[in-house]
Parts: C-alpha cells; structure tokens; sequence
C-alpha cells in the first residue's frame, strides 16, 4: 500500500521510543514500545501493538526497506554503548 493512501485522519499522538520488546505465541506478535533512561528506573511501556504473524512479517519488511533506504542516505547506524541520557521534550 502506497503512504498517500493512508488516512491518518485519526492518527494519535505520536510517542518517542528508545526501549522495545517483542512477544509472540501461535496467534500474534506483541510489540511493547516505551522509553528508558539513565538513572531513572525501569523502562516504562507506552504503547502496545499487537497484530498478526502475517502483519508482523509486513511490518519486517517495511522496517528492513526503511533501514537501506536510511543507510543509503546518511550512512551505517552507529551502535551506541550506552542508553539515552536525556528526555525529549
């Protein structure tokens, strides 16, 4: 499905996220998405996906395309040794 024929009509807040775990059982997959930061406690959870293994596998390929398209543009992905320190507004 092309992006222009999306209706994000109802689309939500937008969250940021540097924290994210991923579950599954026979039926679907869950995606647990929040923010963690030095310092302060456990990661907290803010959103909760959970969708299809066929969904999931979408979603693979998508986020795989996103990744090359991004490394092509800016380069690799520098991976950091130490988690985030500061909030975002």
């Amino acid at each position: 499905m092309e992006s222009d024929d999306v209706d994000r009509s109802n689309m939500g807040e937008g969250r940021y996220a540097n924290y994210a775990e991923i579950g599954h059982n026979v039926c679907e997959f869950i995606f647990d998405f929040g923010q963690v930061w030095l310092g302060a406690g456990p990661p907290c959870v803010c959103i909760r996906l959970i969708t299809s293994p066929k969904a999931a596998q979408r979603i693979y390929g998508a986020l795989d395309q996103a990744l090359a398209q991004y490394r092509d543009a800016f380069g690799n992905i520098r991976e950091d040794t130490q988690p985030e320190t500061r909030r975002t507004p």
